[in-house]
């Protein structure tokens, strides 16, 4: 990723840490030499912060694992100064499945913090408190404490921590997928706003915290409310029938004249109600620089045109046009032509469904 070290693909799953950890790693180098500290409290304090965020990464791996169990691949996994995300191709809709993979990641933490909590018992150490620096007296019971507070900051009931998708599963095994985003998201947004009133007065930490959850919650509730509406909106609710076509039959010069006249760059081609292909501005361009203007439309036609079916779902028709390079694709019925969908329709669409979403919050 960009602004981003490659660290390696372990698991097959690449992970990357960003550039700004450089200015972790100065910050936290100075907060010790201005508390006097030395060279090896410095390396000590740095290999911490590196064993913390190893931890950090086997969360998210473990988000990523469990979802692999399900044939939900994971496109890579991100470590930032705040934390790490493993970017999910999607997240599970069975609430089951849903509730393994959100839970997976605290998982992974609690076993981290009963081995530590078994390494203490074995070396002898009791203290279980965070100091101000790290010196390698009490490195495990840090670790440990650490550990503890990664599960409990992320089972927090609120979108976009784990703990939110946890409580979203467990309600949808009495309600509808999206309904129970909505509860979450809701739940979610009113704790937000407990912290940030608590931190107004007593810790900005938990301002930053407020705020980063309440908007966290909307957009999850937006982004469902879009994906659900994706299951019911195909390909013939968004075409258009107003679009420009002209017959097998035409010459060059007939195309030309119709592009010109309603300032299209590509024209349908059909033979009666059979689509055939379509005909582009270049080509038209390009047949009468080469004086073959009263040759016929047959010549020019692109018939290699990815098509559309009329119950495509939405969903199905996003992937087919980010991954297709044309501007138009004709929705085709019993071998007719029923209309098009070009992308700045489907962008009008999907605004619309986005605007709708965030008004039903």
């Amino acid at each position: 990723m960009k602004w981003s070290l490659y660290l390696g693909k372990p698991a097959g799953i690449k992970v990357f840490i960003h550039w700004t950890f450089i200015l972790l790693v100065i910050w936290l180098s100075w907060m010790h030499l201005q508390q006097g500290h030395g060279i090896f409290e410095i390396i000590m304090g740095l290999f911490f912060l590196a064993l913390l965020f190893a931890c950090v990464t086997l969360h998210e791996f473990g988000h990523a694992l469990a979802a692999r169990r399900y044939g939900i691949d994971t496109q890579d996994i991100n470590l930032l100064p705040i934390g790490g995300v493993a970017r999910l191709e999607r997240m599970p809709e069975d609430p089951k499945q849903e509730l393994v993979v959100a839970a997976a990641g605290p998982a992974v933490n609690v076993a981290i913090a009963g081995l530590l909590f078994l390494l203490i018992l074995v070396t002898g150490q009791s203290q279980l408190d965070i100091s101000h620096h790290v010196t390698g007296s009490n490195f495990l019971s840090d670790l440990l404490v650490i550990n503890i507070i990664l599960v409990v900051f992320n089972l927090i009931p609120a979108f976009p921590m784990d703990g939110g998708r946890v409580l979203r599963a467990l309600l949808a095994f009495k309600m509808k997928r999206a309904k129970a985003t909505q509860v979450a998201a809701s739940i979610g947004q009113l704790l937000a706003v407990g912290f940030i009133l608590f931190g107004l007065f007593y810790n900005p930490f938990l301002l930053f915290i407020g705020i980063f959850v309440f908007l966290g919650a909307g957009a999850e509730a937006r982004q469902v409310s879009m994906t659900e509406s994706m299951k019911v909106i195909t390909a013939k609710d968004i075409m258009t029938s107003n679009y420009q076509s002209i017959s097998l039959s035409a010459s060059v010069a007939q195309a030309a004249s119709l592009m010109l006249e309603n300032r299209s760059s590509e024209l349908v081609v059909k033979n009666g109600d059979q689509f055939v292909g379509i005909v582009s501005y270049r080509s038209v361009i390009q047949a009468l620089q080469g004086g073959k203007s009263e040759r016929p439309i047959i010549d020019l036609i692109q018939d290699d045109v990815k098509t559309l079916e009329p119950n495509l779902l939405l969903a199905d028709v996003v992937d087919v046009l980010q991954m297709e390079d044309q501007s138009m694709y004709p929705v085709i019925g019993n071998n007719k032509i029923w209309g098009i969908v070009t992308k700045s329709d489907l962008n009008k669409i999907l605004l619309e469904q986005q605007i709708t979403a965030q008004a039903e919050e």
